[in-house]
């Protein structure tokens, strides 16, 4: 496998689990996202909209650096790549952050940066339903996730199909995972790796396997 895949999908959608399975599996370099101490995060949870602009820009920035960095070391041609985000992460959240002018200028920015990067071969998006998505939540424990309501889950789909379905430049595959269990299930992980190996049209396909 020498192609750069995104792995895509909701909070607790399974996305990290299956890019290090992948990365293992194919033996090319992993990027998974680090998380980084937004110093806007704080301000912007007391008045979202004083500074929605500036938290958005400041992840922008940390996930600009930690791809320029990684995609400097990595011979994507040769190698290939496994990623847990893709960039336009941060251009699909701006759009659930900011309204008018601010969310113009932001998506100007971003496209000037994203010129810059390499696209993927493959925009891969993990589909799964609210209850799966709040029972994995609920599973790996993390504290800070545990207030995560359906309608905040809901939203967020509705933006990452709303980006895919416009994303005319990439190749977006939407797989439904609500029946997969690619951790525990060889056979189940066996039919991940072909589904994400397989040629798609530019735009959007949706899998159910």
């Amino acid at each position: 496998m020498n192609r750069y895949l995104t792995i895509e999908g909701n909070i607790g959608a399974g996305k990290t689990t299956l890019s290090n399975r992948l990365a293992e599996y194919w033996g090319v370099p992993l990027l998974l996202e680090k998380y980084m101490e937004n110093p806007f995060l704080p301000k912007f949870y007391a008045q979202p909209e004083r500074y929605g602009f500036s938290v958005e820009t400041a992840f922008l920035a940390e996930r600009y650096r930690q791809m320029h960095d990684e995609f400097a070391a990595v011979d994507l041609r040769q190698q290939g790549l496994v990623a847990d985000y893709s960039f336009y992460k941060s251009l699909i959240f701006a759009g659930k952050t900011l309204q008018g002018d601010e969310y113009q200028l932001f998506k100007e920015i971003f496209g000037i940066i994203n010129s810059k990067l390499p696209q993927p071969h493959l925009f891969v998006y993990l589909k799964a339903g609210t209850p799966k998505l709040l029972r994995q939540i609920a599973q790996r424990g993390r504290d800070f996730e545990q207030q995560i309501s359906a309608d905040y889950l809901e939203q967020i789909d509705a933006a990452y199909l709303s980006f895919m379905e416009q994303a005319s430049g990439l190749r977006c595959v939407l797989i439904d995972t609500d029946e997969l269990d690619y951790l525990e299930n060889p056979a189940h992980f066996e039919r991940m790796t072909e589904l994400v190996s397989g040629h798609y049209p530019y735009g959007l396909t949706r899998v159910s396997p």
